[in-house]
């Protein structure tokens, strides 16, 4: 279970607070934590700044970098990435397991996903690995993930998907010819299939990859590119926060 999930979650069901009373206090604390960094929602997938010196100086925590890139990113991509210099997407998605409930509900509000909710483990593991396939299936990354009939924990179907490249069945070594077919598979892929897979990655694993996409692999995409490029795709944006404000551990 993630770092994340332990702090956001378990105290509440303990305690028997009720899930709507949860998930309310985390909108009404996203909307604080979105005004702190100096934007705010005009309407439906609109946002703006609130004030341009706040969000040019505002100092922001590392667990809520993610949603003042996004924040940033939907109103002026080139003011996010002036921010955020040097900042990949695989750095955003790194602090993805640091995140508190309303850190999360903020992420998923600016990416018109439908806010997370923290029920229990198993609902929220449920939901997180229908996320998951779900953009694996809709986005055809099965180039770069495998099910696997072993499950590597419970409480998610997360558990049963892996990368290709190895011997799942066996002891888990790397298979050469698999892993550079995964590579070659991913770096066929458009940006918006490349971003989706480095999303799946590293949440499955995060940090510096020295395993899976490498070779050659493009992985350094810039958080503010990945972000236009996901809300410039339809339903991309929406379906690429509710996975990754669903985050599980895995």
């Amino acid at each position: 279970m993630s770092p994340s999930y332990r702090a956001i979650g378990r105290w509440d069901i303990k305690h028997g607070k009720g899930s709507l009373a949860v998930n309310n206090n985390y909108v009404a604390q996203a909307k604080r934590l979105l005004s702190s960094i100096g934007v705010h929602q005009l309407s439906e997938g609109v946002w703006a700044f609130t004030d341009v010196h706040t969000a040019s100086q505002a100092y922001i925590h590392h667990s809520l970098q993610p949603v003042a890139l996004a924040a940033y990113a939907a109103v002026n991509p080139t003011f996010a990435a002036g921010r955020f210099p040097n900042w990949a997407l695989v750095d955003m998605v790194d602090k993805v397991p640091c995140m508190d409930g309303a850190e999360l509900t903020a992420l998923a509000m600016v990416c018109g996903a439908s806010n997370p909710s923290f029920p229990s483990a198993e609902e929220r593991g449920s939901i997180f690995g229908q996320a998951v396939w779900g953009i694996v299936e809709a986005y055809s990354l099965e180039g770069c993930f495998e099910y696997v009939e072993r499950a590597y924990g419970s409480q998610g179907s997360h558990y049963n998907l892996r990368p290709r490249g190895f011997n799942w069945a066996g002891g888990e070594e790397p298979v050469p010819e698999s892993l550079k077919a995964m590579r070659k598979s991913y770096r066929a892929m458009s940006p918006l299939q490349q971003i989706m897979v480095l999303t799946i990655m590293h949440l499955y694993c995060p940090g510096k990859d020295k395993t899976y996409l490498t070779g050659g692999c493009p992985t350094k995409i810039h958080a503010a590119e990945a972000m236009n490029i996901l809300r410039r795709n339809g339903p991309a944006l929406s379906a690429w926060g509710r996975m990754v404000t669903h985050y599980a551990g895995w």
